[in-house]
């Protein structure tokens, strides 16, 4: 199947990924201007920034890539808790996060994707590539996959999510498919591909499966002949 792409790339954008408090705080003021007044918007984030000092004071440390992650959870976190003391419905709360989440990482990857045509015309072969190059430079230790060898689809294992770890270790749970979780369906949609996921550590499973397949078309013309 072909994937129809855009060639522009907001080179801003994409390295505003790379300082997570600027980031978070722009993308979330604009979330949360959409559904509030300003002045309401403010109180929000900085009670936002209230909780944000709180959790910093118990962050964890782990490897570079993965404490790069967890800072933007922490910013998760600390929103969710926020936006509920303001009176925002959770399920409300946990949309903004993954609205906010994807603004942020939703260019880094458009990039990534567009420089995989490098690699190759094939785009299994461009995910495959892909995935590979997320957890040597992002999702370092101590996460931990395991590949699956199958040349209709990019499958593999997580076996150990220390962002799962981290809404688990702060009586949130619920936050993990919002913030985390979600991200790796906006990918799938934006590779143009489906991913089928049976079960994830969030859900209490003993590893997140994953499936990314090339999305079939339908030929209404063969059927007609």
């Amino acid at each position: 199947m072909s994937v129809k792409e855009t060639t522009s790339v907001n080179v801003l954008r994409v390295m505003m990924f790379y300082f997570p408090k600027t980031s978070f705080r722009y993308y979330a003021l604009l979330a949360l201007k959409e559904v509030m007044k300003l002045e309401d918007a403010k109180e929000v984030w900085s009670k936002t920034l209230a909780q944000q000092r709180k959790l910093a004071l118990k962050r964890p440390y782990y490897s570079l890539g993965t404490n790069h992650l967890l800072r933007y959870m922490e910013w998760d976190c600390a929103l969710y808790l926020a936006a509920q003391e303001q009176g925002i419905a959770q399920s409300s709360a946990k949309e903004l996060i993954e609205k906010i989440n994807w603004s942020i990482f939703g260019p880094a990857n458009k990039a990534v994707f567009y420089i995989s045509r490098l690699r190759s015309s094939q785009l299994l072969t461009r995910i495959d590539w892909i995935i590979s190059l997320m957890f040597l430079l992002i999702f370092t230790a101590p996460f931990k996959y395991h590949k699956h060898s199958n040349s209709n689809e990019v499958a593999f294992d997580v076996t150990l999510c220390p962002l799962a770890n981290y809404f688990k270790e702060q009586n949130v749970v619920e936050l993990t498919a919002s913030a985390a979780c979600s991200l790796d369906n906006h990918m799938a949609n934006l590779w143009g591909v489906t991913l089928t996921r049976p079960q994830t550590i969030a859900q209490n499973q003993p590893f997140c499966e994953f499936h990314f397949q090339p999305k079939l078309v339908k030929l209404e013309s063969a059927k007609q002949k």
